[in-house]
C-alpha cells in the first residue's frame, strides 16, 4: 500500500475586521503537487465609486488569480514541510480581529480538514512565508 501524503492544499481565510466594502474580508488560496497556484478573494459586497464626472466603476465581488509553477519549485513546498502534521495550536483563540482559516489538505488517501484562529502548529507562520514567497502574487495571499 502506497504511503499517504500531501497532493495539495487549500487555505481558506475569512477577516473579522470591520472592512470597507472595497475591501477583501476572505481569501481561498489553493496549492496543488503540480504547480498550479489559485487565489480567490471575496468583498463584503458589489462596491461602486463615481469619479470622472459621474462615470461609475464596479469592483467584483470575487476576483481569481490563477498562476503556474513549474512543478519542481511546487513540489519542494510539499517536501520541505510535511503537511499531515499540521494541527490547530495548543492555546487556540480568537484575536481580536475575529480572523480565522481552515485548512484542506488533499491527499492520495482521505482528506483532512482543520481549523482555526492562530497560525496551526508546528510551523504555520513558516509554511504561511514560504507560500508568500513562492512567486510575485498580482495581490499577496492572506493566509493566517
Amino acid at each position: 500500500m502506497e504511503p499517504v501524503k500531501a497532493t495539495a492544499i487549500e487555505i481558506a481565510y475569512s477577516s473579522g475586521a470591520l472592512m470597507g466594502a472595497d475591501e477583501f474580508r476572505a481569501c481561498k488560496t489553493f496549492i496543488s503537487r503540480n504547480g498550479v497556484i489559485r487565489t480567490t478573494f471575496e468583498r463584503n459586497m458589489r462596491y461602486s465609486d463615481s469619479f470622472d464626472f459621474g462615470v461609475e466603476h464596479m469592483l467584483p465581488v470575487k476576483e481569481s488569480y490563477e498562476y503556474k509553477l513549474q512543478e519542481n519549485i511546487a513540489a519542494s513546498l510539499f517536501e520541505e514541510f510535511d503537511l499531515l502534521e499540521l494541527k490547530p495550536a495548543e492555546n487556540d483563540i480568537p484575536f481580536p480581529d475575529g480572523g480565522s482559516w481552515q485548512i484542506t489538505i488533499y491527499t492520495n488517501g482521505e482528506n483532512i480538514k482543520m481549523k482555526g484562529f492562530s497560525p496551526p502548529a508546528p510551523f504555520g507562520e513558516r509554511l504561511a512565508d514560504k507560500i508568500t514567497g513562492l512567486i510575485k502574487y498580482k495581490i499577496d495571499p492572506m493566509l493566517f
